[in-house]
């Protein structure tokens, strides 16, 4: 009976073997192994040389349309000596014409100014007063000689005024007229140019003005220097 106990049983038809659970194990489970990162490809010595040529060239072009001086390091040796010594020398010119207008302001005489003053205040107040005089009877040969103190644009407006304006008018009330400058003072100057304001007194009679008519005015006159000569250039009344 034991012995039939040990013996092994006999699979019956048709029964599934049965298996044996096997034991889990409770461990993570591993990542597989990556390959190391591979190092980018190094740049050879030329491919570095030629980079660096390019990105020269690129600034030299750079410098030389914006004018910038830096584009001399792409110069050749004489290039860049002449343009270290061309910066100097231009700058040194420029302080030289500086220093000529100063001197040269500085050198006037303080008086020359004072008398040129002098003589356009003089000879503004001798042609304004001529200028502003006038007798129908002989307004054309006073008009000429009165040109003859004019220059510039103002000398055209002036022949034209008469011949549209003034003589007409002059001859239809045989009007009489006698400028008198009372006063005249320097408005600003330079050596060709002086402002000069003057006050002038007008004595006017005619046919509709038996009784002579003062009229007061204040004109300024500008003075150009042509030749030796001060010259009326340019009139305001007010």
């Amino acid at each position: 009976m034991s012995s039939s106990a040990n013996r092994p049983r006999r699979p019956v038809a048709g029964e599934r073997a049965r298996t044996r659970p096997t034991a889990t194990s409770t461990a993570p489970p591993t990542a597989p192994p990556t390959a190391p990162p591979t190092a980018p490809p190094t740049a050879t010595r030329a491919s570095l040389a030629a980079r660096a040529a390019g990105i020269a060239r690129g600034a030299a072009g750079l410098f030389a349309r914006s004018g910038d001086g830096a584009a001399a390091a792409s110069a050749s040796p004489d290039a860049v000596g002449r343009r270290r010594w061309i910066a100097p020398v231009a700058a040194l010119v420029a302080s030289l014409a500086v220093l000529g207008v100063l001197l040269g302001i500085s050198l006037r005489d303080p008086g020359e100014q004072a008398r040129a003053d002098r003589a356009a205040a003089s000879a503004a107040q001798a042609s304004v007063e001529q200028m502003l005089s006038y007798n129908y009877k002989t307004i054309d040969a006073q008009a000429a000689q009165i040109e003859t103190l004019l220059t510039g644009p103002f000398k055209a407006e002036f022949t034209s005024a008469m011949d549209k304006d003034i003589k007409p008018l002059a001859v239809k009330n045989q009007t009489v007229v006698q400028a008198k400058v009372s006063d005249v003072g320097v408005m600003s100057s330079t050596p060709t140019t002086v402002r000069v304001l003057a006050f002038v007194n007008q004595a006017r009679v005619g046919a509709d003005q038996t009784t002579p008519a003062v009229d007061q005015n204040r004109v300024i006159a500008t003075m150009s220097k042509v030749g030796d000569r001060w010259l009326i250039s340019k009139v305001e009344a007010f």
